[in-house]
């Protein structure tokens, strides 16, 4: 266990990309994957045991002469991590390991102060989102009465969207703008992506078939939806045809019950992912993600209708949605009537 002094700079040289702690063991206690994580801390008891042995990647301190409140849920990843934070007395935090990350911040309520490693302050507050370096971070300093969602990806996974998305090895990460308003569609859908991967992370199971798809759109929104500064993503124009889209059609009806992934479509259908949803766009009038979900909602509505042996949580399941709310929140939309509904009428 590592004796750590508060504001004390000090860093395990551990990244995400394959490196290591100290002798080469890695060290749980200062950083762990959990599939699930939830904390509310208004001691310095519970402070001190968070720190020492959370497995998270920073340290926090409550703000000088105020009282310790704060409260954090989420789950974490060495490619992926979503969490939401809420506090009534602000806190400063540290981070305590490097990692080649992306971090964002989507806040709800209050403002954040974060000190880079070159000096430079940056504040974000009441709906703003903010994209910086998690290895630059110094220090960041929360307010009273602060809540957000904040994610981690990869920069590695960035760089892939940027390349898939131009069509072209060559592309470079945009320089993305640190603080950014939140009112425009692309980062709305970001945002609501992001909310739902927060939520159904939290309860993973093996059969959920929607999380990798939403893990993978959450990149690629990022990438097309956040604005940069200068070189920007530009993808060649293309037309795409409608034989290629058939096959990604086709492709999809035969793998409904497998994972599958933006990726692992357009490689079926020999397009790039831009060129699959420009595709998907004007021949079908919906992106590849839309008309898969739809397809397996479709194939539990038919069990729903015909298996009366089947209860709705089996069918839905059977087809890898694996959290009710959010199915019958997709089903109702599709359908406009709740699963139980077609099921009752079903009996009739």
């Amino acid at each position: 266990m590592h004796e750590e002094q508060p504001g004390r700079e000090t860093r395990d040289t551990r990244t995400f990309a394959g490196s290591t702690i100290g002798d080469g063991s890695p060290d749980p206690a200062r950083w762990r994957p959990q599939t699930h994580f939830r904390h509310a801390v208004t001691t310095g008891g519970q402070l001190e045991l968070l720190n020492e042995a959370g497995g998270i990647a920073v340290d926090f301190e409550p703000l000088p002469q105020s009282p310790i409140h704060f409260a954090f849920a989420g789950s974490q990843s060495e490619t992926l991590s979503i969490w939401t934070t809420r506090s009534d007395h602000g806190f400063i935090s540290r981070p305590k390991i490097s990692a080649d990350l992306i971090t964002l911040r989507f806040v709800r309520t209050g403002f954040m102060l974060r000190d880079d490693a070159h000096g430079d302050g940056t504040v974000v507050g009441f709906d703003q989102a903010l994209c910086v370096s998690f290895d630059a971070m110094r220090r960041e300093q929360a307010s009273p009465g602060f809540s957000a969602t904040t994610a981690t990806m990869s920069r590695d996974a960035i760089v892939h969207a940027c390349r898939t998305l131009s069509g072209s090895e060559a592309a470079i990460l945009p320089q993305f703008r640190p603080v950014v308003e939140t009112g425009n569609a692309g980062l709305a859908a970001l945002r609501q992506t992001l909310n739902i991967l927060w939520y159904q992370l939290g309860q993973r199971r093996d059969d959920d078939l929607m999380i990798p798809l939403l893990e993978e759109l959450l990149v690629y929104q990022f990438v097309s939806a956040w604005p940069s500064i200068g070189t920007t993503i530009a993808p060649n124009p293309v037309d795409v045809s409608i034989r290629p889209i058939k096959t990604a059609l086709d492709f999809i009806e035969g793998n409904l019950r497998r994972t599958l992934s933006i990726s692992d479509i357009a490689a079926a259908a020999g397009l790039t992912a831009r060129a699959l949803q420009t595709g998907f766009k004007r021949h079908v009038g919906c992106s590849p993600v839309q008309h898969l979900i739809a397809r397996r909602l479709d194939r539990v509505h038919a069990a729903l209708q015909t298996d009366d042996d089947l209860s709705v949580a089996q069918a839905a399941s059977t087809w890898g949605f694996a959290h009710m709310s959010d199915f019958s929140r997709r089903y109702r939309e599709r359908y406009g009537c709740l699963p139980s509904d077609t099921r009752r009428r079903s009996k009739v």
